[in-house]
C-alpha cells in the first residue's frame, strides 16, 4: 500500500469514526429528550391532579 493510499485510509477511518460518534450522540440525546418529555408529563399530570383534588373538596388556596 502506498503512503498516498494509506494516507487516505487513516482519514475515512477518522471520518468515520467521528461520524458514528455524533449520530451515536444525537440518538442519545434524541432518547433523553423522550424521557425528559415522559417526566414533565407525568410530573404536571400529578400538579393538575392536586389542583383539581383541592377544588373538588371546596379548599380555598
Amino acid at each position: 500500500m502506498s503512503r498516498k493510499n494509506g494516507k487516505k485510509l487513516l482519514i475515512t477511518i477518522a471520518v468515520g469514526a467521528v461520524v458514528v460518534k455524533a449520530v451515536r450522540d444525537v440518538i442519545k440525546a434524541k432518547k433523553q429528550g423522550e424521557e425528559l418529555k415522559t417526566v414533565l408529563d407525568d410530573f404536571y399530570e400529578e400538579e393538575l391532579n392536586w389542583w383539581d383534588r383541592e377544588h373538588e373538596e371546596g379548599e380555598e388556596l
